[in-house]
């Protein structure tokens, strides 16, 4: 892990690096109040640097998290498709406000993705438009387990052979996902109303310019224009790359972190936990652009 060295022109704002693989932690800002025009350049640029940001110690309404996520580009607001296994979220927030919990009222879910572990994923890219960045602020979190794991998806393209990047150069995937399910779609049935996109498997980042490999194996079903032995075959040895421990990151959640993860340049996953034990963060997404080679 790298020292501690402060942002630039930032004063007590301070930006410690995470790991080798990425991640950032910031200090010095309280994001309850307005952040400055300089506070804002340097969170965003720490965030092009390390792929994830987490805040520390923050005490922070839905109202505060909405104007972070304006001031880094953008509020989206993720819909409420018919098959959402729960309709989570704050209605006065037009879906842009959710939550990501095991916690149930009356019997029914109060939020989505409750228990257990979840596969590496890219948020939203089954969608044409996909989410530029996930912001999830720490509500309720467990003794153990619940850490969110990243890989950074830069250094899984820069570590494919140099045959393999000429041979996916120019393929493009199906990105799908079923909120009814917590595992991959089944493409044997008709997939029309379910949530899904073709994207390239090689992105170049809209904002630093760089390759990243954009697959996942909770999303991405087949490789587009080769038989499906074929598509299984290379998918399978793509996602020994998103599998890497030497690419990755853990995030162990405090009560109180605001983390942003960048879901062009990294994926996510969630390592399992203690049934039972309450777990509860707050998301909202910062609106993306369009994606391409």
């Amino acid at each position: 892990m790298s020292e501690t060295k402060p942002a630039p022109q930032q004063g007590a704002i301070q930006i410690t690096p995470l790991s080798e693989a990425g991640g950032a932690a910031i200090t010095g800002i309280d994001l309850s109040e307005t952040l400055s025009p300089n506070q804002t350049e340097a969170i965003r640029q720490a965030f092009h640097e390390y792929g994830m940001i987490v805040i520390r110690d923050q005490v922070i309404e839905n109202d505060d998290q909405i104007r972070f996520c304006d001031a880094m580009g953008g509020t989206a607001t993720r819909g409420k498709p018919a098959d959402q296994r729960a309709q989570d979220g704050d209605a006065s927030y037009g879906g842009a406000v959710h939550l990501v919990t095991n916690l149930t009222e009356d019997g029914k879910p109060l939020g989505s993705f409750g228990d257990g572990e979840v596969w590496f994923h890219h948020d939203g890219s089954f969608k044409e438009i996909p989410y530029a960045a996930t912001v999830l602020y720490g509500i309720a979190v467990t003794s153990t387990g619940g850490e969110t794991v990243f890989a950074n998806m830069y250094m899984a393209y820069d570590r494919l052979p140099t045959s393999t990047k000429r041979r996916i150069d120019r393929l493009t995937a199906l990105n799908i996902y079923d909120y009814a399910t917590t595992g991959r779609v089944d493409l044997d049935q008709d997939i029309s109303g379910i949530n899904h996109w073709i994207h390239p498997i090689v992105i170049r980042h809209p904002d630093t310019g760089r390759k990243a490999l954009y697959i996942s194996p909770l999303i991405t079903a087949r490789i587009e224009g080769i038989p499906q032995d074929e598509s299984d075959d290379l998918l399978a040895e793509l996602f020994a790359f998103v599998d890497d421990t030497d690419i990755q990151f853990d995030h162990k959640w405090r009560v109180g972190d605001l983390a942003m993860m960048d879901n062009r340049c990294m994926t996510h996953a969630r390592r399992d936990f203690p049934a039972g034990e309450p777990r509860m963060l707050r998301r909202t997404m910062v609106e993306g652009v369009a994606i391409g080679r």
